[in-house]
């Protein structure tokens, strides 16, 4: 009768090994596949801590060896007087069976005169290096140049025959409220990590749902406010 039971005290360490293995594998499988997202996060969180018109060229620099941006275009000098730096992503590593045709995020930040003078966030639906038939651009500036300055966030689609949801430009500037920031910047990052992702730019910004695209209109359009 002694038999039975040390085999089943034997088989037990067996038992709670192979379980230990399935949990492992699943966290790492779920981290793989969480990853980009988290990144994608990451980066709009750090590029979020730049002040337009406060933060210097040492911050900008700073932010740019800490998430490994790089100037753009690499050919040209970057320095006090003028710099820009781009940093992307995608989800390129994860199967293509899964991703489908994959997600890109970016984040771009200038410098003029030793000050960060504009902010750039781009979600788009491919991978780098690829055509982007949808995409989200956020634009932040303190000075808008001869455009009128956005009141309070201007935003609007850009559309074509071929491609409807092209891309939804939003205008902010420094002064845009809480409320208007939370809800241009609610990035949906499950996009990058769900089974096929995300068809077009309207499920990557929820907001940009409730704004109707006008063929050929674009002109028109970008400065219109939601209703």
């Amino acid at each position: 009768m002694a038999h039975p039971k040390t085999s089943r005290f034997r088989s037990a360490p067996i038992g709670w090994l192979i379980a230990s293995l399935i949990g492992l594998a699943i966290v790492l499988c779920g981290a793989f596949l969480l990853y980009p997202s988290l990144h994608a996060r990451y980066l709009f969180n750090q590029l979020e801590a730049l002040q337009l018109g406060h933060s210097t060229f040492e911050d900008a620099e700073r932010l740019a060896r800490k998430i490994n941006a790089k100037p753009y275009p690499p050919d040209e000098p970057c320095n006090r007087a003028k710099c820009e730096w781009d940093k992307q992503i995608d989800n390129a590593s994860l199967p293509l069976w899964w991703r489908g045709s994959g997600e890109t995020f970016s984040v771009t930040f200038d410098v003029k005169d030793s000050l960060v003078v504009r902010k750039n966030t781009g979600f788009g639906i491919g991978l780098r290096g690829s055509f982007h038939p949808s995409l989200v651009d956020l634009e932040e500036r303190e000075h808008w140049g001869r455009v009128p300055i956005p009141e309070p966030v201007k935003a609007g689609w850009g559309s074509s025959e071929k491609f409807r949801y092209y891309v939804f430009q939003v205008y902010m500037p420094p002064k845009a409220s809480v409320e208007d920031r939370r809800r241009y910047t609610a990035f949906d990052y499950s996009c990058f990590w769900k089974y096929q992702g995300c068809k077009d730019a309207r499920e990557l910004l929820p907001i940009s749902s409730t704004f109707v695209p006008e063929l050929d209109a674009w002109e028109s359009t970008r400065g219109t406010n939601q209703q």
